[in-house]
């Protein structure tokens, strides 16, 4: 007879469990973490795995007669019916061994069609069973076989598909090493038990593209503040954003050097070109405005914003190729895509992108050994190629390492005319230490420095520099013709909008070059040096007049022919392009809807009437306007 106490001591039990499984799942999510492969890269794959033979080919030669043979080439993949459906070109030979070779041979060719179901088992092992076949001749369409290749294709060829089996342990050992390192100490126990958990899930058969999805349980959220009102970073915080974001984009120079070579249409450069230069301006916005989050959650925000954009590039040119690390870069596309669902959830987790979490990346897309990433000034030959620039500027004119030059006495100094100026200027070529820099070098400098009573001089100066490296821009990067004159009055009005012609001051016995009041941008047309890092030498920014002309009018150029006429169309006046081509200059890519809707609205910003004031000024031949900001 059974105790009346053990049916109460079961409940209890039953209850404290499920207690106990109720409080664990109310702390947990299971996530999906996507591994994609799009069919392009799946080919690639099966083609490194199986197909290792001469032009991509596998041969199946029967051992009990070797007369009987068939080759396997061009396999192609895409979805059928929620299953993968896998085609591949066939050659046949059956013949008979008579004195010492094949003789009778019997040839077909055709395709083999199998619809097959991905799999993935525990160990991470992909492999696809065959549910269905066809065989079609040369025209595609159904056939009959002869009996002895028919026999041969049913004895070998299927099961040569069968055995197609992809290991995808790798790329999934490299996805936990660069997530655990994007956990920071404090969060690892979190973190440890997030990547342990990871499984095999479901696999799903999209139009574009396979994914198997990895299982993930997310563990105990992290506690987060409160939100409170907005604040300005400390000093060690804006030191601590700035380092966050320099190992960011040192990051991203670095894996775009992968594309260098590759055949890269327009349109994906100039995608290249707004992710990077958005990004960019992002960050520039981020040092002058108040900000709550670090700059650790300022990257991730920023990652994964720029990933979205720039994903379909590299997977279209680093996935399709069975030559390459495949399963590296499918490691790189999985942890970025990973990184992006985590996101998803929120602040709970408490990621962060380490300079660890980066290196570990750039390993796997660039197959070097990344050590660290040390950020740069020096000018990228293959980062402007691969954002569709041409050959880097060159510097003809001083390029010092100062942030001032100390001007010696002037007494009885000979200015000479303009034109004699010019030409001097022309033909001065600098390139020494702060101690070597000559009181000549230091005069030649001083002649484009707007001074009180010579403004006229100064401006009609400006406007021959200005003329001068606009026709050379427009022989290096044409603009349709019907548009040069409003591209001449553009190039004007932004160097007028950006610093009222000045590339240097004079103050107190001492010449420095002109800095924004965020102390981000120099020169005449004020090239942003954190926006423009790597495109442009940043010395020569600041103390080569005619390098900063160049640098402002190829930027101008580069918006003008690649964003702004594709999307203003033929019937836009000239204000409206002006002005939307002057919001890029002055704010990125990004803002060029926003534009739009502004002047939809009828609700332009200071900046935009401010520049279409001068815009007006500089068509109706207003130029003496300028005088008022040069004191004259």
């Amino acid at each position: 007879m059974q105790h009346p106490e053990f049916p109460i001591r079961r409940c209890l039990i039953a209850i404290v469990l499920l207690i106990g499984w109720l409080s664990g799942s109310l702390w947990a999510e299971t996530v999906i973490l996507p591994v994609r492969m799009d069919y392009p890269m799946l080919r690639a794959l099966v083609i490194a795995k199986a197909f290792t033979e001469p032009n991509q080919t596998a041969t199946i030669v029967s051992k009990a007669d070797p007369c009987r043979k068939v080759v396997i080439s061009e396999p192609r993949f895409r979805m059928e019916k929620n299953l993968l459906r896998s085609e591949a070109r066939l050659h046949g030979e059956a013949g008979t061994m008579l004195a010492g070779g094949c003789r009778l041979s019997m040839k077909w060719d055709g395709y083999i069609v199998m619809v097959q179901r991905p799999r993935i088992d525990s160990a991470w092992v992909l492999s696809f069973e065959s549910v269905d076949s066809t065989l079609l001749n040369v025209q595609r369409q159904p056939t009959q076989l002869p009996d002895l290749i028919w026999q041969l294709i049913a004895e070998h060829v299927y099961d040569f598909f069968d055995r197609i089996h992809i290991n995808l342990a790798p790329p999934v050992k490299d996805v936990k090493a660069v997530l655990l390192s994007l956990f920071p100490e404090d969060t690892r126990e979190n973190a440890s038990r997030l990547i342990e958990s990871m499984r095999p899930g479901p696999i799903r058969m999209l139009a574009d593209e396979v994914v198997v999805e990895i299982l993930a349980d997310t563990g105990k959220p992290t506690a987060q503040g409160g939100e409170g009102p907005e604040k300005a970073l400390t000093p060690e915080e804006t030191a601590a954003f700035i380092q966050a974001w320099e190992s960011y984009d040192t990051f991203l120079v670095a894996i775009l050097q992968s594309l260098i070579n590759e055949p890269l249409s327009a349109e994906e450069r100039s995608t290249i070109f707004a992710a990077i230069i958005d990004a960019r301006h992002r960050f520039v916005d981020g040092l002058t405005r108040p900000q709550r989050r670090s700059g650790k959650d300022f990257v991730r925000e920023q990652f994964i914003a720029t990933w979205n954009r720039l994903s379909p590039v590299f997977r279209a040119h680093l996935g399709a190729d069975p030559s390459k690390a495949l399963l590296a870069y499918l490691a790189f596309f999985s942890a970025s895509d990973a990184l992006a669902a985590l996101d998803k959830i929120g602040p709970t987790l408490g990621i962060e992108i380490s300079e660890d979490g980066f290196i570990r990346l750039a390993r796997l897309i660039t197959q070097k050994e990344v050590a660290s990433l040390q950020p740069t000034d020096a000018v990228d030959p293959g980062l402007r190629k691969v954002m569709g620039f041409g050959e880097p500027i060159e510097i003809v004119g001083p390029a010092y390492d100062v942030e001032a030059l100390q001007v010696p006495s002037t007494e009885g100094e000979d200015t000479g005319s303009t034109v004699s100026r010019w030409f001097d200027w022309l033909w001065v070529a600098v390139c020494h230490a702060a101690d070597d820099i000559s009181p000549a070098e230091i005069a030649r400098i001083r002649q484009w420095i707007a001074v009180p009573g010579n403004v006229d001089n100064f401006v009609q100066q400006m406007l021959v520099l200005l003329a001068d490296v606009t026709e050379a821009d427009l022989k290096k990067n044409p603009v349709p013709e019907v548009y040069r004159n409003l591209y001449r009055s553009i190039i004007t009005a932004t160097a007028w909008q950006e610093s009222c012609f000045r590339q240097y001051l004079m103050e107190k016995g001492k010449i420095t070059y002109l800095r924004s009041y965020n102390n981000t941008s120099v020169g005449m047309m004020q090239v942003n040096e954190k926006v423009w890092k790597n495109i442009y030498d940043i010395k020569a920014l600041r103390w080569d007049i005619r390098y900063n002309a160049q640098a402002g009018s190829e930027i101008v150029n580069q918006y003008f022919t690649r964003f702004v006429l594709p999307k203003v169309g033929k019937e836009s006046d000239d204000a409206t392009i002006a002005g939307a081509l002057y919001a890029l200059y002055n704010s990125g890519p990004g803002d060029l809807n926003h534009y739009f809707k502004r002047k939809a609205a009828g609700k332009p910003n200071l900046t935009d009437r401010l520049f279409a004031q001068k815009f007006e000024w500089v068509r109706q031949d207003r130029i003496n306007q300028i005088a008022a900001c040069l004191g004259g």
